[in-house]
């Protein structure tokens, strides 16, 4: 008889979550489109080159998540290690002033939204260290 053995995936334990809190983020992220229902802030003073590249970082960034979550969905490796440079990267153009200044407050909606963003970025990269077993 020949016996075949079977190997558990490696990273199976935390797919799940690392897609939901990726997918999560990308879609709330996507709300966020300047003029947009939520971020009604006014950036017109803004230069139009660093307005423009600012766009293009994003929709590059969320673009590449999608990308990204194809590879965690396929449950690889690479997809965990690049899961991490979004979520970081998403934390960064958050909290680490990446974002146009406007001279218009940060509306309830936006905050609660950038809060969860900050979040969902965070559990990101943890899940992703604890699928790679660097946790």
């Amino acid at each position: 008889m020949i016996r075949v053995s079977v190997q558990p995936r490696r990273y199976i334990s935390q797919r799940k979550e690392v897609l939901f809190c990726l997918l999560a983020l990308l879609l709330s992220f996507a709300s966020l489109v300047p003029g947009g229902p939520v971020e009604t802030r006014d950036f017109s003073q803004m230069d139009a080159r660093a307005y423009w590249a600012f766009n293009a970082f994003l929709t590059i960034l969320g673009l590449a998540g999608f990308v990204v979550a194809y590879f965690v969905w396929r449950d690889e490796a690479r997809g965990y290690r690049a899961a991490i440079v979004i979520g970081w990267l998403y934390v960064a153009a958050d909290l680490g002033r990446v974002f146009p200044v406007s001279p218009d407050p940060t509306g309830f909606v936006l905050g609660i939204i950038m809060i969860a963003d900050a979040i969902l970025a965070l559990n990101v990269v943890l899940f992703s260290y604890k699928a790679l077993e660097r946790i």
